[in-house]
């Protein structure tokens, strides 16, 4: 059961988003732009989002998710 406050709690923090510019992707993810580019095509990496006639960004909380469900390095 969601309660009211629930519902304020998860709308704050997904209005409370930014956006990540692709340079700022590479340098979190370390992964370069032609990988990014890639992975999106084949669905691995979240999409980017069109801000602005010449401008697109990734939502900060969907990369940082995805690293997250990466698996582990073996060691």
């Amino acid at each position: 059961m969601t309660t009211d406050q629930d519902v304020s709690t998860t709308t704050s923090s997904a209005s409370d988003d930014i956006f990540w510019s692709l340079k700022t992707v590479r340098q979190k993810t370390g992964l370069s732009s032609a990988t990014i580019y890639r992975y999106m095509a084949l669905n691995l990496f979240p999409a980017r989002r069109k801000l602005g006639p010449n401008r697109v960004g990734w939502l900060a909380s969907e990369v940082k998710a995805w690293g997250e469900s990466r698996p582990e390095p073996k060691v």
